[in-house]
C-alpha cells in the first residue's frame, strides 16, 4: 500500500542556535529594558503582564548577529521547501518576559510569512504549542497506541536555551502558564517575502 502524507505543515527547530556570548549579549540588553519597566511600575504601582519589548530589536547593533541568522536560516528554509524567493527581510523583532503564572494566549502573525521564536533563558517549564490548522481534524479522534505527530492535535516542543523554532506565520499557537519559578526570556521574530509572489499566468500574483 502507498502511502501520501499530503499538505504538509513545516515547522523547524535548531539547537545551539548561537554562540554563548551571543546570547549573554542580547539577554542582558533584554534584561535592563526590563529591570528599568519594573521600577517606572514600582513608582506607579502598575502591573504590566507578558512584558514585551518594542518590535525593533533587528535594527539593534546587540541584535545584528542574530537578526543575520534569522535570515540566512529563512533563506535555508526556504530553499528545501522549494520556493523561488527574490529576497526576504525582517518586518519585527521583540523579547519578551513570561513570568511565573502567565501565559500568552493563541494568535498567528498576521502579514507575515514566517515566524519564529528563540529562547534565550528557560528551564523548558513553557513551551509553545502549535493547534492543527485543520478545522475539522478533532471531529473524531481514536484512541491512540502510541501518541505521535501524525495523529495529534496540538504539538509541544519544548523552551529550551538556545533553541530557535521557525514556523508559518498563520499557524496559530500559544505558551501555556508558565509554572517554572524563574522568568521565560525570549525573543520573536516575523520575516515577509520581498519581490515578486505567486504567479501572473494564473492572475494571482503581487509585488512587495
Amino acid at each position: 500500500m502507498d502511502r501520501h502524507q499530503v499538505f504538509a505543515t513545516n515547522i523547524f527547530v535548531q539547537d545551539d542556535f548561537l554562540f554563548e556570548e551571543t546570547v549573554l549579549q542580547m539577554k542582558n540588553y533584554i534584561q535592563k529594558l526590563w529591570q528599568e519597566k519594573q521600577l517606572l511600575q514600582l513608582h506607579h504601582k502598575a502591573a504590566d503582564f507578558n512584558w514585551q519589548t518594542e518590535s525593533n530589536l533587528h535594527t539593534k547593533d546587540e541584535f545584528k548577529i542574530f537578526a543575520d541568522m534569522v535570515l540566512d536560516t529563512s533563506k535555508e528554509i526556504l530553499e528545501t521547501l522549494d520556493y523561488a524567493v527574490e529576497d526576504i527581510a525582517i518586518t519585527d523583532m521583540w523579547g519578551n518576559v513570561l513570568r511565573k503564572g502567565e501565559v500568552h494566549p493563541p494568535h498567528t502573525h498576521s502579514n507575515n510569512f514566517l515566524s519564529g521564536v528563540y529562547y534565550l533563558y528557560s528551564d523548558k517549564a513553557a513551551g509553545i504549542q502549535f493547534f492543527d490548522p485543520r478545522p475539522s481534524s478533532d471531529v473524531m479522534v481514536p484512541k491512540k497506541t502510541n501518541k505521535t505527530h501524525n495523529n495529534s492535535n496540538l504539538l509541544s516542543f519544548a523552551s529550551k536555551t538556545n533553541r530557535a523554532v521557525f514556523f508559518p506565520s498563520w499557524l496559530q499557537h500559544w505558551v501555556p502558564q508558565n509554572i517554572s519559578e524563574k522568568n521565560r526570556i525570549s525573543i520573536a521574530w516575523n520575516v515577509q517575502l520581498k519581490g515578486e509572489v505567486g504567479e501572473h499566468n494564473e492572475y494571482q500574483s503581487a509585488t512587495f
